[in-house]
């Protein structure tokens, strides 16, 4: 049974006769249609001579020459093979950024119309309020205004922008009240 497995089996040989003149030219390496070079095996004893071209007329500098363009293309595929896998996983992780992103800019912007809504809702209600008899609110008196002194002037720097309006600021020695 395990010799049935095996791609060689050796047969008996009649004495007296060469084993390569008793068996057809099979070797075991031998590929009829490939131009690798594959040992010659002397059966006997069992040693490697000289490799032999299985594609007569092209030199073993060729041979090498398609080797190693062969490996420099293998490794140039499963480079780009890599390149393309990685492009594809930093594509899936920024849209899965960007789609989280936008959910939380959203609720933002939710946040903020609800916000902007219920302070206009204060903003009436404190109105309305102001304006019913029954509040005692006063209209501000000046004596009860508070009156803060300027800071001292900083230096601006030299390149200073205009005011949009192209109106001047009043600068003034008087406080400012609030």
């Amino acid at each position: 049974m395990s010799a049935a497995l095996k791609s060689y089996v050796p047969r008996p040989t009649p004495a007296g006769l060469n084993p390569s003149q008793n068996q057809p030219s099979t070797q075991p390496y031998s590929n009829q249609g490939s131009a690798a070079v594959a040992p010659d095996v002397d059966r006997d004893t069992g040693r490697v001579s000289q490799p032999v071209s299985l594609a007569p007329g092209v030199s073993p500098l060729v041979l090498k020459i398609a080797s190693r363009l062969r490996l420099v293309s293998s490794v140039l595929a499963a480079s780009l093979v890599g390149l393309a896998l990685v492009s594809y996983g930093a594509t899936v992780y920024v849209e899965r950024q960007l789609s989280q992103a936008n959910q939380r800019l959203n609720a933002l912007q939710r946040s903020e119309q609800q916000l902007t809504a219920a302070n206009e809702l204060l903003k009436s209600y404190m109105a309305s309020q102001a304006e019913s008899p029954d509040v005692d609110l006063m209209p501000p008196k000046p004596q009860h205004v508070i009156f803060l002194r300027p800071a001292q002037r900083r230096e601006q720097p030299a390149t200073t922008s205009a005011n949009p309006s192209g109106l001047s600021s009043p600068q003034g020695s008087r406080p400012l009240g609030y």
